[in-house]
C-alpha cells in the first residue's frame, strides 16, 4: 500500500492573506480601544492577529477542500460514464475534463488538477501514476481509497467501471451525510457567531453611549488587569463555543 501523507492544498495564500491580514489589524485596533483606550495595546494584542490569520486560513482551506470533494465526486462519476460508452482509460479522463469543465465554467482545483494530469499523459506518464501524485497532493480518505482501489483494479485487471461506480456512492453517502449534519447544527453556528460578536458589541454601545461608565477601566493598574481577565474569558469562550460546533465524519 502506497503512502500519501504529503502536502494538501496549492493555492495563492499571500493575495488570500493581505485582506485577511487588513481585517485583522483593524479588529486588533478596535480592541485595543474597546478593552485599554489606547493604540499601543496593540503590541500587547499582536498575538491575537496570528491566531486572526491562522483561523481564516483554516476556514478558507476548508471551504476549498470541500469544493474540491464535491467536484472529485462528480468527476469519478462523468469517469465513469466514459468508460461505459467505452473510452480507453485515458480518453475517458480526456473526455470526463471536458465535461467538468461545462459543469464547473468558473473551475476550481479539480479542474486544474485534471488539466495538468493531462498535460503530463502527453508524455506518456500512466494513469496510475498520475493519480497517484493526486492523492499525494490532496490525501483525504476518498481520494487515497479510490486510488488505491484504481491502481489495485488496474493491475488485476478488475472492472474498473464497476469500482468507480461504487467509489462515487459510497462518497455521495459520505457527503450527504455530512450535508444534513451541517444542516442540523446550522442554527447552533449561526448562535455561536452572534454569542461570539455579543460581548464586543454591548462593550461598544456602552463606550459610545454612556462612556463616562467605563472610565474606571482605563489608563489605572485595577482597570487594566479586570479587562485583561474579561478578555482572556472572551477569547477562552469564544474557543469553547467554536469546538461544541465543531463536527468530523
Amino acid at each position: 500500500m502506497k503512502n500519501f501523507s504529503a502536502p494538501v492544498f496549492r493555492w495563492t495564500e499571500g493575495r488570500k492573506r493581505i485582506p485577511i491580514l487588513l481585517k485583522g489589524c483593524l479588529l486588533v485596533l478596535i480592541f485595543s480601544w474597546l478593552f485599554y483606550d489606547s493604540p499601543y495595546a496593540a503590541v500587547f494584542l499582536s498575538p491575537f492577529l496570528w491566531f486572526w490569520i491562522r483561523e481564516c486560513m483554516i476556514a478558507e482551506r476548508q471551504k476549498e477542500e470541500e469544493n474540491f470533494q464535491k467536484m472529485f465526486k462528480e468527476w469519478i462519476l462523468l469517469l465513469s460514464s466514459s468508460l461505459s460508452a467505452g473510452y480507453s482509460v485515458e480518453n475517458a479522463m480526456s473526455q470526463s475534463y471536458r465535461e467538468l469543465q461545462m459543469m464547473f465554467p468558473k473551475g476550481g482545483i479539480m479542474v486544474d488538477e485534471l488539466r495538468e494530469m493531462l498535460a503530463k499523459a502527453e508524455n506518456n506518464e500512466r494513469p496510475e501514476a498520475l493519480l497517484e501524485d493526486l492523492a499525494r497532493r490532496h490525501p483525504s480518505e476518498e481520494v487515497v481509497s479510490f486510488v488505491e482501489v484504481f491502481c489495485t483494479a488496474r493491475a488485476s485487471g478488475g472492472s474498473l467501471n464497476a469500482v468507480i461506480q461504487s467509489t462515487a456512492v459510497q462518497m455521495a453517502e459520505i457527503m450527504d451525510t455530512r450535508r444534513e449534519i451541517a444542516t442540523l447544527l446550522a442554527s447552533k453556528v449561526y448562535e455561536q457567531k452572534i454569542m461570539t460578536v455579543m460581548p464586543a458589541a454591548v462593550l461598544l454601545y456602552v463606550r459610545l453611549g454612556s462612556g463616562e461608565f467605563l472610565e474606571g477601566l482605563y489608563h489605572n493598574p485595577a482597570g487594566i488587569f479586570v479587562a485583561t481577565i474579561c478578555l482572556a474569558i472572551y477569547f477562552a469562550a469564544y474557543l469553547l463555543g467554536k469546538r461544541m460546533v465543531r463536527f468530523e465524519i
